[in-house]
């Protein structure tokens, strides 16, 4: 019997394949800190759907799209406008839109500073308006109109009894037209002009990223949105994006990021800086992803000496595999592990008997494991691609007490859709 468990283990040994790491160009290093994220500069071919846009505006049923004072230089009565549905849009030409919007009228008019009492009625109104959309920086109403229906007729107690007196309203609408339109001109630029001054929140126009990821901007960040068109269903343009960011676990519940709007020159070659950032336990999760029969409780351990993984109860409950090993980046621009040193113990039988066997197999999974660039593209928010010509390289690996930063660029046009 013992000649042939003999004959045996050198038959299994001799099955066993050598193990010979890959050349790898680039190695994990240790650092106290991270480096801060590059910045690049790179263009998307920019299209938000007018549903997004006026989610981002904010205006929903309810909203006051005009309120004034009795001193106000237009009306000089209180007079309150509110939005009673959602917005509808249609584009008339690239730099023309039409507006549908459904409102309420309230106002208290005074006859010989005597109150008449609440006036209220509902609207069908249509705005039409054409834009200058050179770029965000020039973006304004150039020209503006309106018409409007009755939805209800206004109404007013007289002797508690209902009066309609749409008549009087729409000969004073009539009245004070062209005084409202350039009112409303002017305003509605303030309030643009106001608006796309202030940095745009990052977060709206990332918020649809990977549950248990979020992404961070580089502090220098910029944007710049140029050749604005309106189309039957989107806004479309070129957005220019000039800075980097890191992806990283953890919620997209975050202070919020604001990124300033600035004057961007066009790219050559657009080069879009990234840093991915991995912890132990999403390293493992890679790992079993990659090994799925690993069985076991595995840790990772980050230390200026270098990185280990340690993998207990795989093979029986007081089994314990210990790795010393370094990050590597091949020349096929995949990221891997290289082991420099290998340590069983407490291998239960019969995994005892085969143990140089299962040392080796292990050595080789762990050769084996591979994270491709393009995985990264995973890790973005959906509405974000790459064009089939793009391309994601990794340039560096870094890690320090408690995870693992890659560092790299994406080459090519992107594009943006919400």
């Amino acid at each position: 019997m013992r000649n042939f468990l003999f004959l045996l283990l050198v038959f299994v040994s001799s099955c066993v394949q050598t193990y010979k790491p890959a050349p790898s160009v680039e190695k994990s290093v240790f650092v106290e800190h991270f480096p801060a994220i590059k910045s690049g500069l790179t263009t998307m071919d920019f299209s938000l759907s007018y549903d997004s846009l006026f989610a981002l505006s904010q205006l929903k049923p309810g909203s006051i799209l005009y309120q004034n004072s009795p001193s106000s230089s237009t009306f000089d009565f209180p007079l309150d406008v509110r939005l009673l549905a959602p917005i509808q849009l249609q584009a008339m030409n690239k730099d023309q839109i039409q507006l549908s919007l459904p409102v309420r009228l309230v106002t208290r008019p005074e006859v010989a500073g005597i109150s008449t009492g609440t006036v209220s009625g509902d609207l069908g109104i249509k705005i039409q308006m054409k834009w200058n959309l050179a770029s965000i920086n020039t973006l304004q109403v150039k020209e503006i109109a309106y018409d409007y229906q009755w939805i209800q007729k206004p109404l007013m107690k007289v002797m508690g009894f209902p009066v309609n007196v749409s008549g009087v309203v729409d000969q004073l609408l009539s009245q004070k037209k062209a005084m409202i339109v350039s009112q409303m001109q002017d305003q509605l630029n303030a309030t643009i002009k106001s608006t796309v001054a202030k940095p745009f929140l990052f977060q709206s126009f990332f918020s649809d990223s990977p549950s248990g990821y979020r992404i961070e901007p580089a502090v220098s960040s910029a944007l710049d949105l140029r050749d604005l068109s309106f189309g039957q269903q989107h806004v479309t343009g070129q957005l220019r994006y000039s800075g980097g960011f890191r992806v990283l676990a953890g919620s997209n519940k975050m202070s919020p990021l604001f990124i300033p709007v600035k004057d961007l020159p066009g790219s050559g070659k657009p080069i879009l800086p990234f840093q991915f950032q991995l912890n132990g336990p999403e390293l493992m999760a890679m790992l079993k992803a990659n090994n799925p029969m690993w069985k076991g409780v595995g840790t990772f351990t980050f230390q200026k000496e270098g990185m280990g993984f340690q993998l207990t109860q795989f093979k029986g409950k007081a089994s314990k595999l210990a790795l010393g090993f370094d990050f590597v980046i091949y020349s096929d621009n995949s990221l891997g592990i290289q082991v420099n040193e290998l340590r069983l113990e407490g291998l239960s039988f019969p995994a005892s008997l085969f143990k140089g066997r299962i040392q080796k197999k292990l050595q080789t999974q762990a050769g084996n494991f591979r994270f491709q660039s393009k995985q990264i593209l995973s890790r973005l928010p959906s509405s974000v691609s790459l064009a089939k010509n793009g391309r994601v390289r990794f340039q560096k690996i870094y890690f320090d007490a408690s995870s693992v930063l890659i560092e790299g660029v994406m080459e090519g046009n992107w594009s943006l859709a919400k």
